[in-house]
């Protein structure tokens, strides 16, 4: 891309929300049930047939709306965008164009903060398949419950768009409501790509781009289009205003449509429902009962308990982890926690069959010198396998670390004179010498001699004897 020109992203995000049934109707929301099972008269768009509005749904946009820190609306209401697409039984969508729920949100990311122009509920359509090149008509998805996001135009590079749509959506999943599945469609996102020169006001020919069904294809397909743009400006043409959709399989952006305008689509105010009215008091209300967000929670574990920046990241990628690391951290070092779950806890699901004070107390036996870190280990695997308690394994297995230093010294000795070619092999500069006498005594203890104190005694004994000659 030309090095004069710089990127300007904004992002559309589709957010199917956790609800059991349609926005307007009490069809199920089951996905991948038989073609048009999940279907009625009114979200077939049926002559004389009322939607009545899914209180649930208003609910969720709400907490999303303040989750994203909008401005909410205490009145807003549903309008009809009227277009006419095969997948669109009624001839018109149900949406909030005039008065959305929430409006001017911002999102911190990176210390950056992402202006958030609005947030409103609408219905989905449906969903076009084909087959030997027939096109088949699937309505499940026809009025199922969607919550659009909308930034302003302050995304700057494909890098940027990913990032920030895994951090949205991992906000949402700590909210629970959307499982932001992409493959299922739960989540979809359109973006909207123009380039300009640093400086300059931003054009109004951007390119809406659509199809993208991963954050690696929505980096792809913006990285393709800057320099499709960037291409076409250098040979000194305009950009044309239209709607292109991603070719996964070429990499590359497709023209679609020209790109429609709000007058096309004839808003007005939908007439089958009422306005949505909210008072200040519950409006507070659900706000301060919001869960605390993912990058609340990290910020507090790097500040609070001194957690890495690489290890927060790790353990913030899922709610459950992230639950159960911070029910172990208050009853164990926070910092011995999260390295433990890094290290041996990362290859099962959350939650785990076991309680954090399993976990705790491992930990804390480690930390005290009565079992090795061997041995907490295997303790652990055999507690994931079992589900015993970790005293009840200890006490079967008669695994208890000795720090008894006249015993383990005997140990020491004995090795040192069993071994003496190591002995003189660690005198004469092989260093890693140490290492085979000091695998020997705890070859000889079973295991259960400290191998810190082990390691030190060893170390102590051997300069004696270099000393003395």
């Amino acid at each position: 891309m030309n090095q004069d020109l710089e990127m300007v992203v904004g992002l559309e995000m589709h957010l199917q929300l956790k609800t059991s049934s349609k926005m307007f109707c009490s069809c199920s929301t089951e996905f991948a049930a038989p073609a048009n099972t999940n279907t009625c008269p009114i979200c077939l768009g049926w002559p004389g047939t009322l939607p009545s509005l899914n209180q649930r749904a208003v609910l969720y946009g709400l907490q999303g709306a303040l989750a994203l820190n909008c401005e909410i609306n205490l009145e807003s209401w549903f309008d009809r965008k009227n277009y006419f697409y095969p997948d669109l039984p009624k001839g018109y969508q149900i949406t909030q164009y005039q008065k959305p729920l929430g409006y001017n949100g911002t999102f911190r990311m990176k210390k950056k903060n992402f202006a958030i122009q609005r947030v409103h509920l609408e219905e989905d359509a449906g969903k076009i398949n084909y087959n030997n090149g027939n096109m088949e008509i699937d309505f499940n998805r026809a009025g199922i419950t969607l919550l659009e996001i909308v930034t302003e135009p302050v995304i700057s590079s494909p890098e940027e768009a990913r990032s920030f749509l895994r951090e949205l959506r991992l906000l949402f999943l700590y909210m629970e409501i959307s499982d932001c599945n992409m493959e299922e469609g739960s989540l979809r996102c359109d973006a909207n790509i123009s380039l300009r020169k640093v400086g300059e006001e931003l054009s109004p020919n951007q390119v809406e781009l659509k199809n993208m069904n991963s954050f690696q294809s929505i980096a792809r397909a913006l990285e393709y289009e800057g320099k499709r743009q960037s291409k076409i400006l250098s040979e000194g043409e305009l950009i044309k205003r239209e709607t292109r959709g991603w070719d996964e399989r070429e990499q590359k952006t497709y023209f679609l449509r020209s790109k429609e305008q709000g007058f096309d689509y004839r808003y007005f105010p939908e007439p089958d429902l009422p306005r949505i009215l909210l008072e200040q008091e519950f409006v507070n209300s659900v706000g301060n009962n919001l869960p605390q967000a993912p990058g609340e929670r990290q910020k507090k574990w790097m500040e609070e308990w001194g957690i890495g920046d690489e290890e927060a990241a790790v353990l913030i990628a899922q709610k459950p982890r992230a639950e159960f690391f911070e029910k172990t951290a208050c009853l164990a070092h926070p910092q011995e926690v999260a390295k433990w779950i890094k290290e041996n806890l990362l290859q099962f699901d959350f939650p785990l069959e076991i309680p954090p004070e399993y976990l705790a107390e491992i930990i804390n036996r480690v930390e005290e010198g009565e079992l090795s870190s061997t041995q907490g280990k295997e303790v652990l695997q055999l507690v994931l396998e079992t589900g015993k308690k970790p005293g009840e394994i200890i006490r079967e297995k008669g695994w208890k670390q000795v720090s008894d230093e006249v015993y383990i010294n005997q140990i020491v000795e004995k090795v040192l004179e069993e071994n003496p070619e190591v002995v003189q092999d660690y005198f004469s500069g092989k260093e890693k010498a140490i290492q085979n006498l000091i695998g020997q005594a705890m070859k000889i203890s079973k295991g259960q001699a400290n191998p810190q104190l082990v390691g030190d005694l060893m170390a102590r004994k051997l300069k004696e004897r270099e000393k003395n000659g």
